[in-house]
């Protein structure tokens, strides 16, 4: 069953909103606050769709413009013209395109340091096998060492000198 929250903050899914429209239930104006607080408003949320030449913008305005979301910047309303568009000026904020910039950093940031990784295993690889290398012949002169002392000690104990 669904939970209705009190907060008024809390944005609902669509697919819990449909739940509750579901088995002719009864709906509560707690439900009915969820699905008005989950939906956009365009004038509470100032978004004005697509952006148009020749429409008045103020500070706050969202739009979308050529598959961004753009936030009007300037501090005085403007009537759009062509010049004006966001992404020509600096009156408009691209809501995406910083995400992008931002992933694709990220993305970069990730393609390096996954370079210096495979590097780093690199080195781990060839330093394991140098110290493998160097405790095989630790181990070999070990038993080479004590096999002498062996023999050296049975020959004192055979022959009976010191």
């Amino acid at each position: 069953m669904f939970t209705v929250s009190n907060d008024a903050n809390i944005l609902r899914s669509r697919k819990e909103l449909k739940s509750l429209f579901k088995n002719k239930s009864r709906l509560s104006e707690d439900h009915f606050k969820d699905l008005i607080t989950s939906m956009l408003n365009k004038h509470d949320d100032q978004f004005h769709g697509l952006w148009q030449e020749g429409r008045t913008y103020h500070k706050g305005d969202v739009v979308y413009y050529q598959g961004a979301l753009w936030e009007m910047q300037a501090e005085t309303e403007i009537c759009a013209h062509e010049d004006e568009a966001p992404g020509k000026g600096n009156q408009w904020k691209s809501l995406v395109k910083e995400l992008e910039k931002k992933v694709n950093q990220l993305q970069h940031d990730l393609t390096e340091l996954s370079k210096a990784f495979a590097e780093y295993q690199e080195q781990m690889k060839i330093r394991l096998h140098q110290f493998l290398r160097y405790i095989t012949l630790l181990t070999l002169g070990l038993a080479i060492t004590f096999v002498w002392l062996f023999i050296g000690s049975t020959h004192h104990i055979v022959t009976g000198t010191n």
